[in-house]
């Protein structure tokens, strides 16, 4: 992206690619790498963005140029002033150490839902914060996790604007249903383990749904991309035997015993849950479980899934989040 701007009254060229915003005329040449240790503070004028501060440096321009310019930094570098782009809708859910909050936002102009975590400087640091952060953008590259549109910062707290999702239901599912929901899940995780991110904190309160109904996670403060050690992996497919066990476990809820359940089912869930196997795991062969023989005889391909509607409903509650400045 190319066009004119102005500083001082003076012309000058804005040239901005995925690693760099460079600002130059024949005399002065500033370049600034894109990252959220970046700051811009947009300006105004008559309610539309002609403008932004970067580094103290006052960057004029016109407006749809400001724009386009504002949505390619989105979730790139950092911006300040949360408040004026977007107004409080309610609350989905905060961590007990109240180090994390996640809220449902509006934007100002768009009246669009987006969800907003919020974190706490204090508690988390900026630095864990901005790997969290990074790992999101990582995985939600690839669809595992939601999509980042910007990133604010504030005095006390950094907000991550991201798509708004849904949880599914609380309620007892059909087998079919479960086979099939654990079937994209897995797959998930073999996507996430492909680059590298093991998420180390998968529960059904972290697997949220797309307008489409595709499986994302969220609840990534726990996951790690550096250094990982296998028993790391093997936790994530821990957690999934977890899921699988909590499924039956309320199907079966008058007898509460895994015995009733089927040979093949109960497989499954031994392999998923058996942490003492160090070896490197297999998810083709996970894959190719007796257990989902009967979604591949009604001819689902090996590709992620959409999952029924019921899988799916709004839930929020209610919790006054004020958006700091």
């Amino acid at each position: 992206m190319e066009f004119n701007c102005n500083i001082e009254r003076k012309n000058y060229k804005l040239n901005v690619n995925d690693r760099s915003l460079q600002i130059n005329n024949d005399s002065v040449s500033l370049t600034y790498d894109l990252s959220l240790k970046t700051h811009i503070t947009w300006l105004f004028r008559e309610n539309e963005i002609n403008g932004f501060i970067l580094d103290n440096i006052i960057v004029e321009g016109n407006t749809s140029n400001m724009k386009m310019l504002k949505s390619f930094l989105g979730g790139k570098i950092t911006f300040t002033g949360i408040q004026i782009f977007y107004s409080y809708f309610g609350t989905m859910n905060f961590n007990k150490q109240k180090a994390t909050k996640v809220c449902t936002l509006i934007n100002a102009q768009t009246k669009q839902k987006f969800s907003c975590k919020c974190f706490k400087k204090s508690i988390l640091g900026i630095q864990k914060i901005h790997k969290e952060i990074e790992i999101i953008k990582k995985a939600s590259i690839h669809g595992l996790a939601p999509r980042i549109y910007e990133c604010f910062e504030s005095t006390n707290c950094v907000y991550l604007i991201m798509e708004n999702l849904e949880r599914f239901e609380d309620q007892e599912f059909m087998e079919d249903d479960i086979r099939l929901f654990l079937y994209n899940l897995i797959q998930t995780i073999i996507l996430l383990h492909k680059e590298n991110i093991v998420h180390k904190n998968i529960k059904r309160s972290h697997i949220l749904f797309n307008n489409e109904n595709k499986i994302k996670l969220v609840g990534f403060g726990q996951a790690n991309n550096i250094n990982i050690q296998n028993n790391e992996f093997r936790l994530d497919i821990f957690k999934i035997g977890i899921i699988m066990y909590k499924f039956y476990q309320k199907q079966n809820s008058q007898n509460d015993q895994l015995s009733i359940i089927k040979s093949e089912t109960n497989s499954l869930l031994q392999s998923l849950l058996d942490q003492q196997n160090d070896s490197t795991f297999q998810f083709s062969q996970l894959l190719n479980h007796p257990y989902f023989k009967l979604l591949k005889n009604e001819g689902i391909s090996l590709q992620i899934q959409c999952m029924q509607p019921k899988f799916k409903s709004h839930i929020y509650q209610e919790e006054e989040f004020e958006p700091q400045s």
